[in-house]
């Protein structure tokens, strides 16, 4: 897990990363309730979306050994949203998940990304 830092005097941060197909990492950023919170990856063409958990989520290992978060998601930042793009209100203070994947049916080889968080 990677904590999103922001450097001095900025609100923004720019992660660089890559995903084999079906491959997942998380991320997690510290905000305040009452924050507005925006996520988006680049580039969209590699299937690589995300999902932001709840400050209440859990973190555990998969037999596969990649991770797997436990816990709901924010809203329009599920499951099954395929999200690239998204900004919403944080809802109370904690530690929130972003879990970044790739599809499997999307790529054959690894695919680089970059995930730029923001908040406010």
């Amino acid at each position: 897990m990677t904590t999103v830092t922001f450097p001095p005097g900025s609100s923004t941060s720019t992660l660089a990363g890559q995903l084999a197909p079906g491959g997942r990492t998380v991320y997690y950023v510290q905000a305040k309730a009452g924050q507005s919170l925006m996520v988006s990856v680049m580039p969209v063409a590699t299937g690589v979306s995300f999902q932001v958990f709840k400050a209440d989520a859990s973190l555990a290992k998969g037999a596969d050994g990649l991770p797997v978060v436990n816990g709901g998601t924010l809203p329009d930042a599920g499951p099954t949203d395929n999200a690239t793009a998204w900004i919403g209100a944080i809802p109370v203070d904690g530690n929130y998940l972003i879990l970044v994947a790739m599809r499997l049916a999307t790529a054959a080889t690894p695919g680089p990304y970059n995930l730029t968080v923001s908040l406010k």
